[in-house]
């Protein structure tokens, strides 16, 4: 089984390459790796792209970074696994089977676009310990991998503080420092997370 591991960007791709080598899993696992892009649209295309050239079962393993808000700071750059992806102007749920927990699990929000305040939301929303996270892409990797009946996990490590740290971000025309999404990344502890999927998939 071929496991596609996605991410928004190339420094996220790289960083993640870099450290699933090193992590040397000895296992028949056919990995590969898909840039998706920023955004709702780039994340469906590239990604429906990539599944119409491969006949065999994919498991996707999607890592993006992501925002968060009424979280821990101690918990910065932890990574949490989505449970349900909840689209804020749609206020549409979708609840991510569980195929394999590597991560504790949470709501995860996406939005169209960058979230530069808090959203009204008409239904009220219950998170564990009163934790929100927020991307634009989760949402996306849901659908896609739904539509394909493909099993998969969306991992998400916090970063971005919304509301505070965004609005740094926008006043300084996104100068985004990149290696901190690289350090943080490259602490995951990947060989426990190749394992689990292994051992789930060996249980297909």
């Amino acid at each position: 089984m071929k496991l596609l591991i996605t991410a928004a960007t190339s420094d996220e791709i790289n960083a993640i390459k870099k450290w699933i080598k090193a992590a040397n899993i000895k296992k028949n696992l056919d990995i590969d790796y898909l840039c998706c892009w920023i955004g709702n649209y780039e994340t469906i295309l590239n990604l429906e792209n990539y599944i119409s050239k491969y006949s065999e079962p994919i498991f996707i393993r999607n890592i993006w970074i992501c925002g968060y808000w009424n979280h821990d700071n101690q918990k910065k750059n932890i990574p949490i696994q989505a449970a349900t992806t909840f689209n804020i102007h749609t206020e549409k749920e979708f609840v991510i089977p569980p195929f394999v927990q590597i991560a504790p699990m949470r709501n995860c929000f996406s939005s169209e676009k960058p979230i530069k305040e808090k959203p009204y939301l008409k239904k009220e929303i219950e998170c564990i310990n009163d934790e929100w996270y927020f991307d634009m892409e989760s949402r996306w990797t849901e659908f896609v991998s739904l539509r394909h009946k493909l099993p998969h996990i969306i991992l998400k490590v916090p970063l971005d503080f919304v509301w505070q740290e965004t609005l740094d971000l926008y006043d300084n025309k996104w100068k985004f420092i990149w290696k901190d999404v690289a350090d943080c990344l490259e602490k995951l502890p990947y060989h426990d997370y190749l394992q689990k999927i292994i051992e789930w998939i060996e249980s297909q």
